[in-house]
C-alpha cells in the first residue's frame, strides 16, 4: 500500500467510523500533509488502512467531498481539491441561505471588510495597484450594458480589497463581492434597470475613494469608503429591494 498515511495519528474512539476517517482525513488535508492535487489511496486500502469496511470509507469520502476537500474523478480516483476560495465560498453561502442575509445586509459587512483593507493599504502603499483601481473606477459610465456593469463592479471591489495584500479579506471579501452581484442581476431580471440607477451613479464616489488612497489620507480614505457604502446601500434598497 502507498506510504501516503504512514504518518496518520489516527485512532479509534467513540465516534462512529466514518466521522473517525472523516476527521483523521480532513485534519490531513487542512494541515497540509495532504496536498491539493495529491491522490489518495484506493477505497480497499483506505479500508484496510482504517479497517473500516468499504461502505464507511465511502461515506467519509462524500463528506470530504461535499466540503469541497476532494474530488472523486470516476475511473481515476479521489483527488484533493481543497483551496481557501472554495472552502469559504461553501461556509458563507451556508451562512447566507440559513439565515436568509439579504443584499443590504451583504452591504453592510462588507463596508467593515473595505474599511480594513484601506486602512492596511495607507500602511504599505502599492502604487501599481493603485493605478489598477483608479483605471477601474474610471470604467463606469452611464452606457454600459449589464453584463459590463457587473465586470467593472467586481474588477473594482476587488482591485479595492487586493490593495491590502491581506488573504483572508481577500477571500471573504471575493465572496461577499459574488454574492452582491449575483443578487444584483437577480433584480435585473425583475428590473433590467437596476444596473444603471445603482451602479452608475456611484462613480464619483468610487474615484473619491481612490483619490484619497492616493494622497495618504486615512480620515478622507475611511470617509469616502463610508459614503459609498451608505449610497450604495440607499439604491440597493430603493431600486433592487423594493
Amino acid at each position: 500500500m502507498s506510504d501516503i498515511l504512514a504518518g496518520s495519528t489516527y485512532r479509534r474512539d467513540r465516534m462512529s467510523a466514518a466521522d473517525q476517517v472523516l476527521h483523521d482525513l480532513r485534519t490531513q488535508i487542512l494541515s497540509g500533509r495532504l496536498e491539493k492535487g495529491t491522490r489518495l489511496p484506493s477505497e480497499k486500502e483506505l479500508a484496510s488502512h482504517y479497517d473500516v469496511s468499504a461502505p464507511t470509507i465511502r461515506e467519509a469520502v462524500r463528506a470530504l467531498s461535499a466540503m469541497s476537500l476532494v474530488e472523486v474523478r470516476h475511473g481515476a480516483g479521489t483527488f484533493v481539491t481543497a483551496e481557501s476560495s472554495s472552502l469559504m465560498s461553501s461556509a458563507l453561502n451556508a451562512v447566507i441561505e440559513l439565515e436568509k442575509v439579504d443584499l443590504p445586509s451583504i452591504f453592510e459587512f462588507s463596508e467593515v471588510i473595505y474599511l480594513k483593507a484601506v486602512e492596511i493599504a495607507l500602511r504599505e502603499p502599492d502604487p501599481e495597484k493603485l493605478g489598477v483601481l483608479r483605471t477601474a473606477a474610471e470604467t463606469f459610465h452611464e452606457g454600459m450594458t449589464n453584463d459590463e456593469f457587473a465586470t467593472s463592479l467586481r474588477g473594482f471591489l476587488t482591485g479595492l480589497v487586493g490593495i491590502s495584500h491581506n488573504k483572508l479579506l481577500i477571500a471573504v471579501a471575493n465572496h461577499l463581492i459574488e454574492a452582491q452581484i449575483t443578487a444584483a442581476k437577480r433584480s435585473a431580471e425583475r428590473s433590467p434597470e437596476v444596473w444603471r440607477r445603482i451602479a452608475a451613479p456611484l462613480r464619483e464616489e468610487r474615484l473619491a475613494i481612490v483619490d484619497a488612497l492616493d494622497a495618504g489620507d486615512a480620515d478622507v480614505a475611511n470617509t469616502a469608503v463610508r459614503r459609498y457604502m451608505k449610497r450604495g446601500h440607499d439604491l440597493v434598497v430603493r431600486h433592487a429591494e423594493g
